[in-house]
């Protein structure tokens, strides 16, 4: 139950409950207005009081996809990991991190992101009216924080990929990007410690969420 702001004289009460729902979604809202105790403008102040509630409450968790009519279904194709192990690197970087299936992971993440948003449907080549393609090009892992005996504390993950949007009819390209990425960062102790397994995770979906807004709010 969420306390009544104590300013207001009279207030509606509101109850929701977002279990599980990113940003904060309302949910099962329900509005119990007070007892009436007589005048027209009093019943009238609630209603449009009640109203804006629900609109300041809406604002801010509704997404508008700003896609073009003829763009309705996507095809992901599997994204190919072209990671150069080969490649020089610099003193900064003085060695190349394989993870074995990291491309399916940033496939899979990227499809069940567009099913998350909602404003394309997932379909098959055949079926698409667009078609995403990537490849990871690099796997970093940069150094963020030092101890005082120059132990690292922190490191910086990142994921590199080449993504290309194009329409299926025309292969017109819609947007493409060489150096779009996914991050985040993790400690290695400490109370904040997360293994390098799950803060691949949460680069990977960064990247994936980073995607599909970029691929909805193009146009």
């Amino acid at each position: 139950m969420v306390t009544p702001p104590p300013l207001l004289k009279n207030p509606l009460w509101i109850f929701w409950s977002a279990k599980d729902r990113p940003f904060g979604s309302l949910l099962d809202l329900q509005i119990k207005r007070p007892k009436k105790r007589g005048g027209g403008v009093r019943k009238t102040s609630f209603f449009f009081f009640a109203l804006f509630l629900l609109q300041a409450a809406g604002c801010g968790y509704t997404h508008k996809s700003l896609l073009p009519s003829d763009i309705k279904a996507i095809h992901i194709a599997p994204v190919k990991n072209v990671i150069d192990l080969s490649g020089e690197l610099s003193d900064k970087h003085r060695f190349r991190v394989y993870r074995p299936g990291l491309e399916v992971d940033v496939t899979n993440a990227i499809i069940n992101r567009f099913i998350f948003d909602g404003n394309l449907k997932v379909a098959s080549l055949e079926k698409a009216d667009a078609v995403l393609e990537a490849k990871l090009v690099d796997y970093r892992r940069d150094a963020l924080r030092y101890s005082d005996n120059d132990n690292i504390q922190e490191y910086r993950l990142t994921l590199m990929l080449d993504v290309t949007v194009y329409r299926t009819k025309d292969r017109k390209v819609l947007w493409r990007s060489q150096s779009f990425s996914g991050d985040t960062s993790f400690f290695l102790s400490g109370s904040r410690a997360i293994s390098e397994d799950e803060a691949v995770a949460k680069a990977v979906e960064d990247a994936a969420r980073r995607i599909v807004e970029k691929t909805i709010e193009l146009w």
